[in-house]
């Protein structure tokens, strides 16, 4: 009988050094998994930065060509003799 109550003792002492390790291992999870989201959360805002700025050129170089478009629209009429009012849009 006692060799049944050490037997059932350790298999006990294993058991809850076990669900004691898996709760370890939930918490070490859980850190690592709110860190990971952290370092996401800041990848994403430095992303959404560059995709702003990289739109802010984009409608730069937009305003560029159009800006060009409406000059050689000026320069052709001009060689051909008609006369084109300035765009007052237009400030070069």
């Amino acid at each position: 009988m006692k060799e049944w109550r050490q037997t059932i003792t350790s298999i006990c002492t294993v058991v809850l050094a076990i669900a004691a390790l898996a709760t370890m291992m939930q918490f070490q999870f859980a850190g690592v998994r709110a860190e990971m989201r952290a370092e996401h959360d800041v990848i994403r805002m430095q992303m959404g930065d560059e995709h702003a700025a990289m739109r802010g050129e984009l409608a730069d170089v937009r305003d560029q060509v159009i800006s060009v478009d409406r000059r050689t629209a000026r320069i052709e009429g001009h060689l051909f003799g008609i006369e084109i009012a300035p765009d007052p849009q237009d400030s070069g």
